[in-house]
């Protein structure tokens, strides 16, 4: 199997794809996610929602945090719509990460294959991504201006 760059990957990830990696910035026991790849105006850029199983740290979080709007822009999937996944699982919108494709590399820890899981997913489930991430309290303006409408 050829090992293929990051960010040759990340100019081919045009669209809304699920993209299953570690990313470097994490703390090094935190595991590898799967990553919603959202596509933006900026097609050099691209904004990642991670996939997590922790629902329920992600509400503690929020109400912790005295940020219970934000809930809202937590995305329930299962296999059902991503059949890839074990247990039902959350996309954390609030934290759409904006990365530049030639910057693709610096996150993705290169000591754990990345993987393409789904290069589209269903057109439901992006309409509910693109507004969790537009209703978010804590996404940046500037963040929510660069999506592009489907």
């Amino acid at each position: 199997m050829i090992d293929i760059h990051p960010n040759y990957v990340a100019k081919t990830l045009t669209g809304f794809c699920v993209v299953y990696f570690k990313n470097r910035r994490h703390a090094p026991d935190v595991p590898p996610h799967y990553h919603i790849t959202i596509p933006v105006n900026d097609d050099s850029s691209l904004l990642l929602g991670y996939i997590t199983d922790e629902i329920e740290n992600r509400l503690w979080y929020y109400r912790k945090a005295n940020k219970e709007d934000a809930i809202t822009s937590l995305v329930r999937v299962d296999k059902n719509i991503l059949p890839f996944l074990k247990h039902e699982s959350i996309i954390e919108c609030n934290q759409a990460l904006l990365v530049s494709k030639q910057e693709f590399d610096k996150i993705v820890d290169p000591k754990v294959k990345l993987d393409i899981k789904m290069r589209d997913i269903p057109k439901e489930l992006k309409e509910k991504i693109i507004e969790a991430i537009k209703k978010s309290p804590v996404v940046k303006p500037f963040i929510k201006k660069l999506i592009k409408d489907l």
